[in-house]
């Protein structure tokens, strides 16, 4: 395999068998004007796609946040043309990341954390625009997008907080993070003892500034560039400095945040109705969660500064929205599993061009698959395609549009290591799968056991009342437009396939993602699969 300046190349990857994009007319910008008739392709505009992992849309002053955590952004979004109702396709990462790297819908690709890998018969976004003459490069802090896993399909050059170029200068920025009184999480403990692995080093932003101006100077200046980010400061557990939860707390409730229990069982026993927390144990968990925000805007406020002054951003599109958001304690949950309720679905979307995009507000409904074919038609990238169907650019949205998320890979392990200290525990309410419908107000949740939801979002936003037995006749319609699974199973159709290196598995459960299909649990009458049909 190449390597390009000991960074992994992915250009002596033979190509694809299929190419699930859709269908684009060049012809169109980022405006509402078309290119003039022979406009060349040395006129297609710099890409720079970030993915704010974990960040929830109500949490930004820009979507109607009371408190000050994203400053830049609601400052720069004024600049930009701001989405105001984005739904994911997911609520976790693996499959909202797969969609918006190929176009399709995880009902479609199938990929998700029980099958982590994006199977090399999709094109993905990056293939597409190498192939238009692009340079491509990756840099994520989340260890599913990555080699690993095989996102880095397309990609010139990928790199992570934990490459070996920005091992020392990471673990030194979550050195300086950690408070010695912390006792939130495992990971303080870890740090504070010297155990800096590699799984920890996620919450180090900063790094993703050097890398990417590094390899915009070493890499091919002649050629537009596509640079996807992921940033994971939002993403558990969470480790804002101290002087960002200042910003936020007094120093009472600054005390709470780092004495508040979060450690995976005691969370996960939290969300599976075991134990709970106090009220003000509650408000610290989402004021931390606040901070953590606050610490992504000032990331990206510094990256760019960076690349203006450096001239980066000349004719450069920028995408920035969110794979998931992450409950605080709404429905009795944390993170970002076992739900697709709004907290997890709503996301940020904002696109900026300095003379291809007209600032302003958009409500029409869209999703971060959205990304996808919007980067395409910029990029003057026409495909024949098998898409589904799904993705629409944001370009060209409309005021009515049914929209779709899925949740197929309910984890495992945790249900296993809480059941470990809670014998007789039943987990059968956790083993479904899940898929959402929102279709204007109405929101239907669909479950594989059979306790289905549907909601008036216009009414009750925060899904409180379950009008599916009172309202049949809007269920059944709603429940018809269920897009079909592709692949027979519907669920981990591609279990265990996919490397996954010894370092790679320790991230993987250091973060609370692995041990999902081989999980040691007692369904009490669940079938073998983990879900009741």
């Amino acid at each position: 395999m190449n390597r390009i300046n000991g960074h992994q190349s992915k250009k002596s990857r033979p190509p694809m068998r299929r190419f699930a994009l859709v269908c684009i007319v060049a012809c169109c910008t980022l405006a509402t004007s078309c290119k003039p008739a022979g406009e060349t392709k040395s006129n297609q505009p710099n890409v720079l796609f970030i993915v704010l992992d974990t960040v929830r849309a109500d949490r930004l002053g820009l979507y109607g946040y009371n408190l000050p955590t994203t400053p830049f952004l609601d400052t720069w979004s004024k600049k930009a043309l701001v989405f105001d109702d984005c739904q994911s396709v997911s609520s976790t990462t693996v499959p909202s990341h797969a969609s918006m790297f190929t176009g399709l819908l995880p009902s479609t690709h199938l990929t998700d954390n029980s099958h982590p890998t994006l199977e090399g018969e999709y094109k993905t976004l990056a293939e597409a625009l190498g192939q238009s003459g692009y340079r491509t490069f990756l840099f994520s802090a989340n260890p599913f997008i990555s080699a690993d896993n095989n996102f880095d399909q397309g990609f010139d050059a990928s790199e992570h907080p934990w490459s070996k170029p920005h091992l020392a200068k990471s673990a030194n920025i979550i050195r300086a993070k950690i408070d010695p009184s912390d006792k939130s999480s495992e990971l303080p403990q870890k740090i504070q003892s010297g155990e800096v692995e590699s799984w920890a080093i996620k919450a180090c932003g900063e790094v993703a500034e050097d890398a990417l101006t590094s390899w915009l100077d070493r890499s091919e200046g002649d050629k537009p560039f596509f640079v996807f980010i992921n940033y994971m400061e939002a993403h558990r557990p969470l480790l804002p400095p101290k002087r960002l939860r200042e910003k936020f707390m007094s120093s009472a409730q600054i005390r709470r945040s780092y004495r508040t229990d979060v450690s995976w069982n005691r969370m996960w026993e939290y969300v599976f109705g075991l134990t709970d927390y106090r009220p003000e144990e509650q408000e610290a968990i989402g004021l931390t969660y606040d901070a953590a925000v606050a610490e992504l805007d000032e990331i990206l406020q510094s990256m760019m500064a960076t690349l203006e002054k450096r001239g980066d951003l000349d004719n450069t599109l920028v995408i920035i929205t969110a794979d998931h958001g992450e409950h605080l304690c709404e429905h009795h949950l944390l993170d970002h599993q076992y739900s697709l309720y709004q907290p997890l679905l709503k996301v940020p979307m904002m696109i900026w061009h300095s003379s291809r995009i007209q600032a302003g507000r958009n409500g029409d409904p869209v999703s971060n698959i959205d990304a996808f074919p919007t980067i395409l038609e910029l990029a003057g990238v026409a495909t024949s395609s098998d898409s589904d169907g799904y993705a629409h650019s944001l370009l060209q949205t409309k005021p009515q549009r049914v929209r779709h998320s899925d949740y197929f890979a309910p984890p495992k392990k945790p249900i296993a290591d809480v059941q470990s200290a809670h014998r007789g525990w039943n987990p059968k309410p956790f083993l479904r799968r899940l898929r959402a419908v929102v279709d204007g107000k109405y929101k239907l949740i669909w479950s594989s056991d059979k306790k289905h939801a549907l909601y008036d979002l216009s009414i009750d936003p925060g899904e409180n009342h379950n009008l599916f037995k009172t309202e049949p006749e809007i269920a059944t319609t709603i429940l018809s437009q269920l897009i079909p699974v592709t692949k027979a199973g519907g669920n981990s159709a591609h279990a265990g396939k996919g490397p996954r290196s010894a370092s790679h598995a320790q991230r993987m459960n250091a973060l609370g993602y692995t041990g999902q299909d081989d999980a040691d649990i007692d369904t009490n009458g669940v079938n073998s699969n983990g879900i009741e049909e």
